[in-house]
Protein backbone atom coordinates (compact mmCIF):
# COMPACT_ATOMS: atom_id res chain seq x y z
CA UNK A 1 0.00 0.00 0.00
CA UNK A 2 1.37 3.17 -0.96
CA UNK A 3 1.57 5.80 0.94
CA UNK A 4 -0.55 8.11 -1.08
CA UNK A 5 -3.28 5.41 -1.13
CA UNK A 6 -2.99 5.41 2.73
CA UNK A 7 -3.31 8.65 3.02
CA UNK A 8 -6.53 8.62 1.14
CA UNK A 9 -8.26 5.38 3.20
CA UNK A 10 -7.37 7.79 6.34
CA UNK A 11 -8.97 10.61 5.14
CA UNK A 12 -11.88 8.98 4.09
CA UNK A 13 -12.60 7.01 7.82
CA UNK A 14 -12.47 10.62 9.12
CA UNK A 15 -14.89 11.68 6.62
CA UNK A 16 -16.91 8.44 7.36
CA UNK A 17 -16.59 8.84 11.16
CA UNK A 18 -17.51 12.48 11.40
CA UNK A 19 -21.31 11.47 9.13
CA UNK A 20 -21.57 8.70 11.23
CA UNK A 21 -21.77 11.01 14.23
CA UNK A 22 -23.62 13.79 12.59
CA UNK A 23 -26.16 11.36 11.29
CA UNK A 24 -26.46 10.08 15.07
CA UNK A 25 -27.07 13.18 16.64
CA UNK A 26 -29.37 14.57 13.95
CA UNK A 27 -31.77 11.84 14.72
CA UNK A 28 -35.05 13.02 16.26
CA UNK A 29 -35.21 12.07 20.15
CA UNK A 30 -38.85 11.81 21.24
CA UNK A 31 -39.71 11.01 24.87
CA UNK A 32 -42.14 8.48 26.06
CA UNK A 33 -45.15 9.33 27.32
CA UNK A 34 -46.12 10.08 30.68
CA UNK A 35 -49.44 8.97 30.72
CA UNK A 36 -50.72 12.31 31.84
CA UNK A 37 -54.15 13.05 32.75
CA UNK A 38 -54.89 15.75 29.85
CA UNK A 39 -58.40 17.11 30.31
CA UNK A 40 -59.75 17.43 26.56
CA UNK A 41 -57.01 15.01 25.59
CA UNK A 42 -54.96 17.96 24.50
CA UNK A 43 -51.21 17.78 25.07
CA UNK A 44 -48.61 19.87 24.01
CA UNK A 45 -45.60 18.47 22.18
CA UNK A 46 -42.49 20.66 21.93
CA UNK A 47 -39.93 19.63 19.15
CA UNK A 48 -36.63 21.77 19.17
CA UNK A 49 -34.84 22.10 16.72
CA UNK A 50 -30.80 22.66 17.49
CA UNK A 51 -28.02 22.94 15.55
CA UNK A 52 -26.61 19.30 16.83
CA UNK A 53 -29.93 17.68 16.46
CA UNK A 54 -33.92 17.15 17.18
CA UNK A 55 -35.67 16.20 19.93
CA UNK A 56 -39.59 16.50 20.69
CA UNK A 57 -41.03 16.07 24.07
CA UNK A 58 -44.67 16.01 25.65
CA UNK A 59 -44.66 19.21 28.26
CA UNK A 60 -47.93 18.90 30.38
CA UNK A 61 -47.64 22.08 31.76
CA UNK A 62 -47.14 25.40 28.66
CA UNK A 63 -47.87 29.07 29.72
CA UNK A 64 -47.09 31.50 27.50
CA UNK A 65 -46.02 34.48 28.73
CA UNK A 66 -47.50 37.02 26.45
CA UNK A 67 -50.74 37.57 24.61
CA UNK A 68 -50.26 36.38 21.00
CA UNK A 69 -52.25 39.41 20.20
CA UNK A 70 -50.00 42.09 21.70
CA UNK A 71 -47.11 43.15 20.05
CA UNK A 72 -44.92 42.98 23.50
CA UNK A 73 -41.82 40.56 23.20
CA UNK A 74 -42.28 36.47 22.84
CA UNK A 75 -41.56 34.26 25.33
CA UNK A 76 -43.26 31.12 27.01
CA UNK A 77 -42.40 28.48 29.74
CA UNK A 78 -42.40 24.54 30.48
CA UNK A 79 -42.95 22.60 33.08
CA UNK A 80 -42.40 18.05 33.03
CA UNK A 81 -40.66 15.50 35.02
CA UNK A 82 -37.12 15.51 34.48
CA UNK A 83 -36.50 13.08 32.03
CA UNK A 84 -33.49 12.07 29.68
CA UNK A 85 -33.37 14.47 27.08
CA UNK A 86 -29.40 15.37 26.39
CA UNK A 87 -29.64 18.21 23.87
CA UNK A 88 -31.92 20.39 25.70
CA UNK A 89 -29.78 20.11 29.20
CA UNK A 90 -26.97 20.63 26.90
CA UNK A 91 -28.59 23.88 26.35
CA UNK A 92 -29.28 24.86 29.85
CA UNK A 93 -26.12 23.72 30.79
CA UNK A 94 -24.68 26.22 28.10
CA UNK A 95 -26.36 29.03 28.85
CA UNK A 96 -25.70 28.95 32.73
CA UNK A 97 -21.80 29.00 31.76
CA UNK A 98 -22.14 31.83 29.39
CA UNK A 99 -25.07 33.61 31.42
CA UNK A 100 -22.61 36.60 31.22
CA UNK A 101 -21.43 36.93 27.76
CA UNK A 102 -23.58 38.88 25.38
CA UNK A 103 -21.84 36.94 22.05
CA UNK A 104 -24.47 36.30 19.71
CA UNK A 105 -23.30 33.04 18.75
CA UNK A 106 -21.10 32.56 21.83
CA UNK A 107 -21.99 28.34 22.14
CA UNK A 108 -23.84 26.09 19.63
CA UNK A 109 -26.83 25.72 21.88
CA UNK A 110 -27.52 29.47 22.07
CA UNK A 111 -30.21 29.81 19.22
CA UNK A 112 -32.69 27.01 18.25
CA UNK A 113 -36.30 26.98 17.03
CA UNK A 114 -39.57 25.37 18.94
CA UNK A 115 -42.26 24.10 17.09
CA UNK A 116 -45.27 23.86 19.23
CA UNK A 117 -47.99 21.80 18.45
CA UNK A 118 -51.05 21.22 20.43
CA UNK A 119 -52.21 17.17 19.67
CA UNK A 120 -55.17 16.00 20.19
CA UNK A 121 -56.12 12.02 18.76
CA UNK A 122 -53.15 12.39 17.07
CA UNK A 123 -53.60 15.39 15.18
CA UNK A 124 -52.74 19.11 15.66
CA UNK A 125 -55.18 21.48 17.08
CA UNK A 126 -53.23 24.53 16.90
CA UNK A 127 -49.47 24.67 15.49
CA UNK A 128 -47.05 27.20 16.47
CA UNK A 129 -43.49 27.99 15.41
CA UNK A 130 -41.17 29.80 17.66
CA UNK A 131 -38.14 31.54 16.22
CA UNK A 132 -34.23 32.39 17.12
CA UNK A 133 -35.32 31.24 20.72
CA UNK A 134 -32.82 31.06 23.86
CA UNK A 135 -33.22 29.06 27.70
CA UNK A 136 -33.64 32.69 29.43
CA UNK A 137 -33.74 30.83 32.99
CA UNK A 138 -34.51 27.65 34.34
CA UNK A 139 -34.61 25.13 37.72
CA UNK A 140 -35.50 22.28 39.34
CA UNK A 141 -37.90 21.70 41.95
CA UNK A 142 -39.49 18.94 43.80
CA UNK A 143 -43.47 19.73 44.00
CA UNK A 144 -45.29 18.87 46.67
CA UNK A 145 -48.49 19.68 49.13
CA UNK A 146 -46.94 22.21 51.30
CA UNK A 147 -48.68 20.36 53.75
CA UNK A 148 -46.77 17.10 54.37
CA UNK A 149 -49.70 14.82 52.78
CA UNK A 150 -46.91 14.37 50.10
CA UNK A 151 -44.92 11.94 52.60
CA UNK A 152 -47.65 10.09 52.58
CA UNK A 153 -49.16 7.06 50.07
CA UNK A 154 -51.88 8.40 47.20
CA UNK A 155 -50.38 11.83 47.37
CA UNK A 156 -46.07 11.89 46.37
CA UNK A 157 -43.61 14.33 44.86
CA UNK A 158 -42.69 15.56 41.42
CA UNK A 159 -39.40 16.51 40.57
CA UNK A 160 -39.89 18.94 37.76
CA UNK A 161 -37.29 20.88 35.63
CA UNK A 162 -39.01 24.41 35.12
CA UNK A 163 -37.52 26.12 31.90
CA UNK A 164 -38.43 29.57 30.42
CA UNK A 165 -37.69 30.63 26.71
CA UNK A 166 -37.37 34.09 24.87
CA UNK A 167 -37.84 33.75 21.25
CA UNK A 168 -37.72 36.58 18.54
CA UNK A 169 -40.30 35.61 16.51
CA UNK A 170 -43.67 33.88 16.94
CA UNK A 171 -45.18 32.23 13.58
CA UNK A 172 -48.73 30.32 13.13
CA UNK A 173 -48.78 27.22 11.62
CA UNK A 174 -52.37 26.72 11.26
CA UNK A 175 -54.57 25.18 8.59
CA UNK A 176 -55.49 27.99 6.63
CA UNK A 177 -57.81 26.63 3.94
CA UNK A 178 -60.26 29.30 2.48
CA UNK A 179 -63.48 28.85 4.06
CA UNK A 180 -66.57 29.06 1.87
CA UNK A 181 -68.88 32.45 2.57
CA UNK A 182 -72.20 31.29 4.40
CA UNK A 183 -70.01 28.57 6.17
CA UNK A 184 -71.72 27.29 9.61
CA UNK A 185 -70.25 25.90 11.83
CA UNK A 186 -71.60 24.63 15.27
CA UNK A 187 -69.46 22.53 17.61
CA UNK A 188 -71.74 21.00 19.37
CA UNK A 189 -72.78 20.84 23.11
CA UNK A 190 -70.01 20.91 25.87
CA UNK A 191 -68.92 17.72 27.39
CA UNK A 192 -68.77 19.36 31.24
CA UNK A 193 -71.19 19.86 34.28
CA UNK A 194 -72.81 23.13 35.00
CA UNK A 195 -74.97 24.49 38.10
CA UNK A 196 -78.82 24.23 37.70
CA UNK A 197 -77.45 23.05 34.29
CA UNK A 198 -76.93 26.77 32.81
CA UNK A 199 -74.62 26.64 29.92
CA UNK A 200 -73.08 29.85 27.79
CA UNK A 201 -72.70 29.51 23.78
CA UNK A 202 -71.18 32.11 21.73
CA UNK A 203 -72.09 32.30 18.18
CA UNK A 204 -69.72 34.89 15.83
CA UNK A 205 -70.84 36.34 13.09
CA UNK A 206 -67.76 36.40 10.44
CA UNK A 207 -68.00 37.59 6.79
CA UNK A 208 -67.21 33.94 5.56
CA UNK A 209 -69.96 32.35 8.20
CA UNK A 210 -70.68 31.96 11.67
CA UNK A 211 -69.35 29.46 14.22
CA UNK A 212 -71.05 28.38 17.26
CA UNK A 213 -69.16 27.33 20.60
CA UNK A 214 -69.82 26.59 23.99
CA UNK A 215 -67.31 27.61 26.96
CA UNK A 216 -67.26 26.83 30.40
CA UNK A 217 -66.54 30.14 31.44
CA UNK A 218 -67.34 32.89 30.58
CA UNK A 219 -66.92 36.67 32.28
CA UNK A 220 -68.54 40.31 31.31
CA UNK A 221 -65.45 41.88 31.95
CA UNK A 222 -67.12 45.72 31.46
CA UNK A 223 -70.11 46.90 30.37
CA UNK A 224 -72.44 48.07 32.97
CA UNK A 225 -70.05 49.80 35.65
CA UNK A 226 -70.09 53.21 36.63
CA UNK A 227 -66.94 54.01 34.79
CA UNK A 228 -67.65 56.95 33.66
CA UNK A 229 -68.71 57.73 29.57
CA UNK A 230 -68.73 55.42 26.07
CA UNK A 231 -67.33 52.02 28.27
CA UNK A 232 -66.26 49.74 25.98
CA UNK A 233 -68.03 46.47 26.12
CA UNK A 234 -65.15 43.48 26.82
CA UNK A 235 -65.95 40.12 27.73
CA UNK A 236 -63.53 37.09 27.84
CA UNK A 237 -63.88 33.33 27.38
CA UNK A 238 -61.83 30.56 28.30
CA UNK A 239 -62.02 26.23 27.61
CA UNK A 240 -59.68 23.91 26.72
CA UNK A 241 -57.83 24.22 23.31
CA UNK A 242 -59.46 23.18 20.58
CA UNK A 243 -60.02 23.90 16.92
CA UNK A 244 -62.06 26.56 15.63
CA UNK A 245 -61.53 27.51 11.85
CA UNK A 246 -63.20 30.50 11.99
CA UNK A 247 -62.20 31.86 15.07
CA UNK A 248 -58.53 30.56 14.68
CA UNK A 249 -58.00 32.59 11.39
CA UNK A 250 -58.75 36.12 13.09
CA UNK A 251 -56.78 35.21 15.95
CA UNK A 252 -54.04 34.41 13.39
CA UNK A 253 -54.68 38.12 11.70
CA UNK A 254 -55.40 39.96 14.93
CA UNK A 255 -51.80 38.98 15.59
CA UNK A 256 -50.35 39.99 12.32
CA UNK A 257 -51.83 43.49 12.63
CA UNK A 258 -50.45 43.90 16.25
CA UNK A 259 -48.40 46.91 16.27
CA UNK A 260 -49.26 48.03 12.64
CA UNK A 261 -51.01 51.62 11.71
CA UNK A 262 -51.46 50.09 7.75
CA UNK A 263 -54.02 47.59 8.77
CA UNK A 264 -57.30 47.30 10.87
CA UNK A 265 -58.15 44.30 12.58
CA UNK A 266 -61.55 42.55 11.30
CA UNK A 267 -64.51 43.16 13.17
CA UNK A 268 -67.47 40.59 13.67
CA UNK A 269 -70.61 39.98 16.15
CA UNK A 270 -70.47 37.64 18.86
CA UNK A 271 -74.15 36.31 20.24
CA UNK A 272 -74.10 35.78 23.56
CA UNK A 273 -76.55 33.19 25.23
CA UNK A 274 -77.19 31.80 28.64
CA UNK A 275 -79.48 28.78 28.30
CA UNK A 276 -81.17 26.17 30.77
CA UNK A 277 -82.07 23.11 28.22
CA UNK A 278 -84.22 25.04 25.65
CA UNK A 279 -84.77 28.29 27.22
CA UNK A 280 -82.55 31.35 27.40
CA UNK A 281 -82.64 32.72 30.33
CA UNK A 282 -80.87 35.93 29.23
CA UNK A 283 -77.88 37.27 26.46
CA UNK A 284 -75.73 39.68 25.09
CA UNK A 285 -75.79 40.95 21.54
CA UNK A 286 -71.78 42.32 21.07
CA UNK A 287 -71.54 44.85 18.25
CA UNK A 288 -68.57 45.07 16.17
CA UNK A 289 -65.41 42.90 18.12
CA UNK A 290 -62.22 42.17 17.45
CA UNK A 291 -59.55 39.76 18.85
CA UNK A 292 -58.13 41.52 21.56
CA UNK A 293 -56.30 39.13 23.78
CA UNK A 294 -55.52 35.11 22.84
CA UNK A 295 -52.91 32.74 25.32
CA UNK A 296 -52.56 29.36 25.76
CA UNK A 297 -51.95 28.59 29.23
CA UNK A 298 -52.11 25.24 31.46
CA UNK A 299 -53.66 25.03 34.81
CA UNK A 300 -52.40 22.73 37.07
CA UNK A 301 -51.81 22.25 40.74
CA UNK A 302 -48.64 22.21 42.16
CA UNK A 303 -47.98 18.34 42.39
CA UNK A 304 -51.25 16.89 41.68
CA UNK A 305 -51.13 16.57 37.73
CA UNK A 306 -47.61 14.97 37.80
CA UNK A 307 -48.47 12.14 41.07
CA UNK A 308 -51.77 11.76 38.97
CA UNK A 309 -54.16 13.01 41.35
CA UNK A 310 -55.42 15.61 39.62
CA UNK A 311 -54.79 16.61 36.09
CA UNK A 312 -54.08 19.31 33.51
CA UNK A 313 -55.91 21.64 31.52
CA UNK A 314 -54.13 22.96 28.10
CA UNK A 315 -56.73 26.08 27.86
CA UNK A 316 -56.99 28.75 25.51
CA UNK A 317 -57.90 32.22 27.03
CA UNK A 318 -59.54 35.07 24.94
CA UNK A 319 -60.55 38.14 25.34
CA UNK A 320 -63.00 40.59 22.89
CA UNK A 321 -63.04 44.33 22.71
CA UNK A 322 -66.96 45.33 21.32
CA UNK A 323 -67.75 48.70 20.27
CA UNK A 324 -71.49 48.34 21.37
CA UNK A 325 -73.37 45.73 23.67
CA UNK A 326 -77.54 45.59 23.70
CA UNK A 327 -79.30 43.53 26.51
CA UNK A 328 -81.28 40.64 25.38
CA UNK A 329 -84.32 40.34 28.16
CA UNK A 330 -86.04 37.78 25.69
CA UNK A 331 -88.94 36.83 28.67
CA UNK A 332 -90.03 40.44 30.30
CA UNK A 333 -92.79 40.54 27.02
CA UNK A 334 -94.31 37.25 28.19
CA UNK A 335 -93.81 38.15 31.69
CA UNK A 336 -95.67 41.45 31.07
CA UNK A 337 -98.78 39.70 29.02
CA UNK A 338 -100.48 40.70 26.49
CA UNK A 339 -100.32 43.99 25.80
CA UNK A 340 -104.09 44.98 25.39
CA UNK A 341 -104.25 43.79 28.61
CA UNK A 342 -101.21 44.92 30.15
CA UNK A 343 -101.39 44.81 33.76
CA UNK A 344 -99.93 48.13 36.01
CA UNK A 345 -98.41 46.01 38.57
CA UNK A 346 -96.24 42.47 37.56
CA UNK A 347 -95.46 40.01 39.86
CA UNK A 348 -92.71 37.73 39.38
CA UNK A 349 -91.17 34.63 41.92
CA UNK A 350 -87.95 33.13 41.19
CA UNK A 351 -86.51 30.50 44.02
CA UNK A 352 -83.09 29.28 43.39
CA UNK A 353 -82.70 25.86 42.55
CA UNK A 354 -79.41 24.91 44.61
CA UNK A 355 -80.35 24.77 48.45
CA UNK A 356 -76.40 24.39 49.93
CA UNK A 357 -77.08 27.06 52.70
CA UNK A 358 -76.03 26.02 56.17
CA UNK A 359 -78.33 25.79 58.82
CA UNK A 360 -80.95 25.77 55.96
CA UNK A 361 -80.93 29.34 55.63
CA UNK A 362 -82.00 30.90 52.57
CA UNK A 363 -82.11 35.37 51.49
CA UNK A 364 -85.49 36.04 49.38
CA UNK A 365 -84.85 39.78 47.90
CA UNK A 366 -87.97 41.81 47.10
CA UNK A 367 -87.96 44.50 44.24
CA UNK A 368 -90.16 46.71 44.10
CA UNK A 369 -89.97 49.27 40.56
CA UNK A 370 -92.49 51.29 39.32
CA UNK A 371 -93.88 48.58 37.00
CA UNK A 372 -94.03 45.50 39.14
CA UNK A 373 -92.01 43.81 42.07
CA UNK A 374 -89.79 40.59 41.60
CA UNK A 375 -88.98 38.36 44.79
CA UNK A 376 -85.60 36.69 43.80
CA UNK A 377 -83.94 34.17 45.88
CA UNK A 378 -80.03 34.54 45.96
CA UNK A 379 -77.50 31.76 46.92
CA UNK A 380 -75.12 34.83 48.57
CA UNK A 381 -76.21 38.20 49.88
CA UNK A 382 -73.42 40.40 51.25
CA UNK A 383 -74.20 44.31 52.57
CA UNK A 384 -71.68 46.95 53.68
CA UNK A 385 -69.86 47.65 56.74
CA UNK A 386 -73.05 49.78 58.15
CA UNK A 387 -71.17 52.04 60.26
CA UNK A 388 -69.56 53.35 58.88
CA UNK A 389 -70.36 56.70 57.94
CA UNK A 390 -67.15 57.83 55.80
CA UNK A 391 -64.84 56.47 53.54
CA UNK A 392 -61.98 57.72 51.69
CA UNK A 393 -61.85 58.78 48.40
CA UNK A 394 -57.76 59.08 48.07
CA UNK A 395 -57.81 62.65 47.56
CA UNK A 396 -57.09 65.53 49.40
CA UNK A 397 -60.81 65.96 50.81
CA UNK A 398 -60.40 61.94 51.83
CA UNK A 399 -63.71 61.95 53.26
CA UNK A 400 -67.27 61.38 51.74
CA UNK A 401 -70.12 59.94 53.14
CA UNK A 402 -70.51 56.20 53.01
CA UNK A 403 -73.81 54.72 51.23
CA UNK A 404 -74.75 51.31 52.52
CA UNK A 405 -74.27 48.93 49.20
CA UNK A 406 -75.64 45.19 48.50
CA UNK A 407 -73.94 42.64 46.98
CA UNK A 408 -76.33 39.90 45.32
CA UNK A 409 -75.38 37.04 43.62
CA UNK A 410 -76.42 33.63 42.28
CA UNK A 411 -76.47 31.53 39.41
CA UNK A 412 -78.36 32.95 36.13
CA UNK A 413 -81.66 32.40 36.84
CA UNK A 414 -85.25 34.16 35.18
CA UNK A 415 -86.13 37.28 36.77
CA UNK A 416 -86.96 39.93 33.55
CA UNK A 417 -87.58 42.46 35.73
CA UNK A 418 -84.20 42.83 37.55
CA UNK A 419 -82.47 42.47 34.11
CA UNK A 420 -84.57 45.42 33.29
CA UNK A 421 -83.68 47.71 35.67
CA UNK A 422 -79.99 47.14 35.25
CA UNK A 423 -80.24 47.11 31.33
CA UNK A 424 -82.36 50.22 31.33
CA UNK A 425 -79.59 52.12 33.65
CA UNK A 426 -76.84 50.97 31.07
CA UNK A 427 -79.15 53.15 27.66
CA UNK A 428 -78.35 56.00 30.12
CA UNK A 429 -74.81 55.13 31.51
CA UNK A 430 -72.36 58.24 31.89
CA UNK A 431 -75.24 60.96 30.82
CA UNK A 432 -75.43 63.32 33.40
CA UNK A 433 -78.03 63.80 36.00
CA UNK A 434 -79.34 60.08 35.56
CA UNK A 435 -78.04 57.96 38.44
CA UNK A 436 -80.87 58.51 40.50
CA UNK A 437 -83.26 57.88 37.65
CA UNK A 438 -85.78 54.73 38.22
CA UNK A 439 -84.52 54.40 41.88
CA UNK A 440 -85.57 50.93 43.53
CA UNK A 441 -86.60 49.81 46.85
CA UNK A 442 -85.02 46.53 48.47
CA UNK A 443 -86.03 44.42 50.89
CA UNK A 444 -84.44 41.33 52.26
CA UNK A 445 -85.81 38.70 54.06
CA UNK A 446 -83.19 36.17 55.92
CA UNK A 447 -85.29 32.91 56.57
CA UNK A 448 -85.03 29.63 57.81
CA UNK A 449 -88.17 27.15 56.64
CA UNK A 450 -91.43 29.29 57.08
CA UNK A 451 -89.62 31.36 59.79
CA UNK A 452 -87.81 35.03 59.08
CA UNK A 453 -84.72 35.19 60.94
CA UNK A 454 -83.50 38.53 59.75
CA UNK A 455 -84.57 41.52 57.70
CA UNK A 456 -83.02 44.77 55.93
CA UNK A 457 -84.64 47.10 54.16
CA UNK A 458 -83.19 49.41 51.68
CA UNK A 459 -84.76 52.32 50.09
CA UNK A 460 -83.68 54.07 46.93
CA UNK A 461 -81.24 52.31 45.23
CA UNK A 462 -79.37 52.36 41.88
CA UNK A 463 -77.62 49.38 40.24
CA UNK A 464 -73.66 50.79 40.31
CA UNK A 465 -72.56 47.15 38.20
CA UNK A 466 -73.68 44.21 36.89
CA UNK A 467 -71.43 41.19 35.63
CA UNK A 468 -72.32 37.91 34.17
CA UNK A 469 -68.95 35.38 35.21
CA UNK A 470 -67.71 31.81 35.84
CA UNK A 471 -64.90 31.63 38.31
CA UNK A 472 -63.48 28.23 37.65
CA UNK A 473 -61.03 26.86 40.77
CA UNK A 474 -57.70 26.25 38.36
CA UNK A 475 -57.77 23.04 36.88
CA UNK A 476 -60.50 21.46 39.52
CA UNK A 477 -63.46 22.64 37.76
CA UNK A 478 -61.95 21.11 34.65
CA UNK A 479 -61.08 17.95 36.34
CA UNK A 480 -64.08 17.86 38.22
CA UNK A 481 -66.52 18.67 35.59
CA UNK A 482 -68.58 21.35 38.09
CA UNK A 483 -68.61 24.68 36.42
CA UNK A 484 -71.21 27.65 37.68
CA UNK A 485 -72.18 30.77 36.10
CA UNK A 486 -72.79 33.10 38.40
CA UNK A 487 -75.14 36.99 37.77
CA UNK A 488 -73.75 39.48 40.45
CA UNK A 489 -75.61 42.61 41.27
CA UNK A 490 -73.87 45.78 43.00
CA UNK A 491 -76.17 48.36 44.09
CA UNK A 492 -76.22 51.95 46.23
CA UNK A 493 -78.64 52.88 48.29
CA UNK A 494 -79.40 56.02 50.26
CA UNK A 495 -81.24 54.59 53.21
CA UNK A 496 -81.19 51.43 55.63
CA UNK A 497 -83.51 49.93 57.70
CA UNK A 498 -82.75 46.72 59.81
CA UNK A 499 -85.53 44.28 60.69
CA UNK A 500 -85.24 41.67 63.98
CA UNK A 501 -88.68 39.88 63.26
CA UNK A 502 -87.68 37.58 66.62
CA UNK A 503 -86.94 40.38 68.86
CA UNK A 504 -90.46 41.61 68.12
CA UNK A 505 -92.32 39.09 68.55
CA UNK A 506 -90.83 38.93 71.98
CA UNK A 507 -93.28 42.37 72.73
CA UNK A 508 -96.11 40.77 70.40
CA UNK A 509 -98.35 39.91 73.73
CA UNK A 510 -101.39 38.45 72.37
CA UNK A 511 -104.95 39.13 73.60
CA UNK A 512 -107.28 36.90 75.31
CA UNK A 513 -110.49 36.22 73.01
CA UNK A 514 -113.10 37.14 75.24
CA UNK A 515 -116.67 38.57 73.86
CA UNK A 516 -118.01 41.76 75.10
CA UNK A 517 -121.09 43.60 74.74
CA UNK A 518 -119.77 45.11 72.16
CA UNK A 519 -119.59 42.09 70.28
CA UNK A 520 -123.19 41.09 70.72
CA UNK A 521 -126.07 41.56 67.72
CA UNK A 522 -127.90 44.90 68.28
CA UNK A 523 -131.49 43.89 68.65
CA UNK A 524 -133.04 46.97 67.91
CA UNK A 525 -131.87 46.53 63.99
CA UNK A 526 -133.67 43.32 63.17
CA UNK A 527 -134.88 42.69 59.56
CA UNK A 528 -138.14 43.47 57.92
CA UNK A 529 -140.87 42.06 60.22
CA UNK A 530 -139.43 42.01 63.30
CA UNK A 531 -139.99 44.65 65.41
CA UNK A 532 -138.74 45.71 69.09
CA UNK A 533 -141.34 46.80 71.68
Amino acid sequence: MTYKNAKNIAIFSIVALFAVTSFDLSNAYAEESEGYQMIGDVMPVLTFQFRDGTETYEFPVFTMGENMVDDAGVSFSVEGTVADSPLLHKAMDEAYIYRSSNAAFDHQFKYFDVDANFVKNGENVVSLVYTNCRVDNYQVETLDSNDYESYFAGVGFAIVDKIDFVCSGLNSNNDSAKIVSGTIIDHGESPFKYANDVKTSVTFSFNEGKERIEFPSFNLVSGYGETGRNAKAEFTVEGVLDNYPMLQSKIDNARKVSGLTAQSNDDFDALVEFTNGDKTLRGFDFRSCHVESAKITTLTDKEEGFTKKSGFVTAYQLGFECSGLKPLNMNYDSLQGDTAWQTTTIVNEYEEPLQNTAKDLSAFVTFTFDYGVETVEFSMFKQSTVLTSTEDVGTEFTRKTAYPTVELRGIVGDYPMLYKHVDDGLKVQGIIGTKNRDLVDIDVKIVSGEKEIRGFNYSSCRATDYDVSTNPNSEESYVKNKFALENIFDFECQGYSPNNPAYDAMFNIKKAKTSSTSDLRKTDDWAKGFYVE
